[in-house]
């Protein structure tokens, strides 16, 4: 049997977690689909940065590795290793000096004897005893007050004079430093040493390509990287969305220039691509047609499989369909994935328990995902309505300053838990063990996979109404029950409300609905991915032969 190649082009920035991407789970979900087809292959090219998180996410997704072929430039930026070391250097934790391992020893040493001393001398009669005990507790603390001495001293003769002259410099470069290694996407200059940084890497890219002979045609599942469409081949590029065109004054008001600078470069290889998809007919007609005047016919719509999260969390063996061994399992992963809470110790207050209840919402925090009317919403239910459930999200609130504020001016810090990189397993008991999935967003791509998530493991769902979550679910029952209105922060309360008071009856209603929706199974989605890549090939040397006839 012949095996046809086809390519998929990736070019994320240095520091991008796939796992942590919507279009990463997406990107998983294909490819674990697409190795069940023995006429086809795949070849992933991608940056030199970008191999060890795409294995991480093969392994994460249980992808073999031996399927794909990953075509990349074998060596990394220097600056980019020099970086990598220097954040492993400063995150890896600290080793205990001589005099450190001394303290804990003897600190260990009295903890372990505490009960005993203490008894000891409460019970002595001894004189001697109580004098040594005292005179030792007495050098102890006078050690102790010339140490604190001492220190003031130094601060007071040698430290003050100077901080009060550096204090602010010194302040200022530390900040930056902190920017630059915690989070060096949203500094401006680390974002154009990286832009520099893809560019170059993108040309060794484009040139491993061009030795292919054997690839068919190649598919972008973004639209961030213009570079893509220097690739003389038939191309597809997909487009999701276009959320910035949408709402320019909320991602303005975000403040970071890695936004504008992503909006560029999507309307840059939109302006010069050549084949499209979406996953809706709404972005297909009202933003590739209709605001960048793409012909219709060059435009594909190919929408989501079910996003199935319940073997991810299914026991093998002999308690595959014991329910009360799954609940468990899901503790378990919830337990872990407490402690990677954003607000530090608020995920420990949780974790020795064992069924507090939750309303679950998962997404990275844009914009456009409506969080601020969520937390609303949710203040009015926890405040107003008195119910007992926190809210978890998977963002970081320090990417959108809006969100953090909010969450700290209304006294949230332990009602909201925001848990950030979540493995898949975390991600699916988390849906297993709410008592309610939502939704709120005001925009998205394609029909959010939160429905098909949830409902794959029995979480009853509500979700914003929006056109392209309408194209999907257009059962007039399920509308008036399920949907809020998501500019009003009202509405969204009263509906996950009434919803929590309704979840068996909501959930029965959903499950039939999801028996229909399970029968689109990502392989089809990559049958038809696969189609498309083939008539555009055809079409292309259709052309080629054209022009040689001519």
């Amino acid at each position: 049997m012949s095996v046809k190649k086809y390519g998929i082009y990736l070019a994320w920035q240095p520091t991008i977690d796939l796992r942590a991407q919507g279009l990463g789970r997406h990107l998983a979900e294909f490819l674990k689909a697409a190795q069940e087809r023995k006429d086809v292959c795949f070849v992933i090219a991608c940056p030199s940065w970008m191999k060890p998180s795409l294995i991480e996410l093969l392994n994460d997704a249980c992808i073999q590795q031996d399927y794909f072929e990953i075509l990349a430039p074998r060596k990394k930026p220097l600056l980019l290793v020099a970086y990598e070391r220097y954040i492993k250097i400063t995150t890896r934790p600290k080793k205990r000096n001589l005099f450190q391992n001394f303290y804990h020893y003897i600190k260990n040493l009295v903890s372990s004897k505490r009960s005993k001393i203490e008894q000891v001398i409460v019970a002595t009669r001894s004189k001697t005893l109580v004098i040594i005990v005292s005179l030792l507790i007495l050098f102890l603390l006078l050690v102790m007050g010339l140490f604190g001495k001492l220190f003031r001293f130094v601060s007071v003769v040698f430290v003050a004079p100077c901080r009060s002259v550096t204090q602010k410099t010194i302040s200022t470069f530390l900040s930056q430093i902190e920017k630059i290694t915690t989070n060096p996407k949203d500094d401006l200059k680390i974002l154009e040493f990286f832009k520099i940084m893809r560019k170059q890497e993108a040309k060794l890219i484009n040139n491993l390509i061009k030795a292919r002979k054997d690839i068919t045609a190649w598919y972008c599942p973004a639209a961030f990287w213009p570079d893509f469409n220097d690739i003389k081949a038939p191309r597809l590029m997909c487009i999701p969305d276009v959320v910035l065109a949408n709402f320019p004054i909320s991602f303005a008001c975000a403040g970071t220039g890695r936004m504008l600078d992503s909006f560029k470069q999507v309307e840059k290889s939109i302006e010069e691509g050549e084949y499209f998809v979406t996953y809706s007919e709404e972005i297909k007609w009202g933003t590739l047609s209709k605001r960048y005047h793409i012909d219709p016919e060059k435009i594909f719509v190919v929408p989501h499989g079910n996003n199935s999260l319940n073997e991810v969390i299914k026991l093998s063996g002999s308690l595959s369909d014991n329910e009360a061994a799954l609940i468990a399992f899901s503790h378990t992963q919830l337990k872990t994935a407490l402690c990677k809470s954003a607000y530090g110790m608020n995920g420990g207050l949780f974790m020795g328990v064992s069924n507090f209840k939750f309303i679950f919402y998962a997404s990275q925090f844009r914009p456009n995902k409506n969080i601020i009317s969520l937390l609303k919403a949710y203040d009015y239910l926890l405040k107003r309505r008195y119910i007992p459930h926190r809210l978890i999200l998977t963002g970081l609130p320090s990417i959108l300053p809006s969100i953090n504020e909010y969450i700290q001016t209304h006294g949230l810090e332990n009602d909201v838990l925001c848990l950030h990189g979540l493995s898949t397993q975390e991600l699916a008991a988390c849906y297993k063990l709410a008592d309610l999935a939502v939704n709120p967003s005001l925009s998205e791509g394609g029909c959010p996979f939160t429905f098909t998530e949830a409902l794959s493991v029995d979480t009853p769902v509500v979700m914003s109404r929006i056109p392209v979550t309408l194209e999907v679910i257009k059962d007039p029952d399920l509308d008036k029950e399920m949907f809020f209105d998501p500019y009003d922060w009202k509405d969204m309360a009263d509906r996950i409300e009434w919803a929590l008071q309704n979840k068996e009856a909501l959930l029965a209603k959903q499950k039939l609905f999801y028996n229909v929706l399970e029968k689109r199974t990502w392989k089809t989605v990559v049958d038809e991915y696969i189609d498309i890549l083939e008539h555009i090939s055809n079409r292309d040397l259709d052309k080629i032969e054209l022009k040689d006839a001519a």
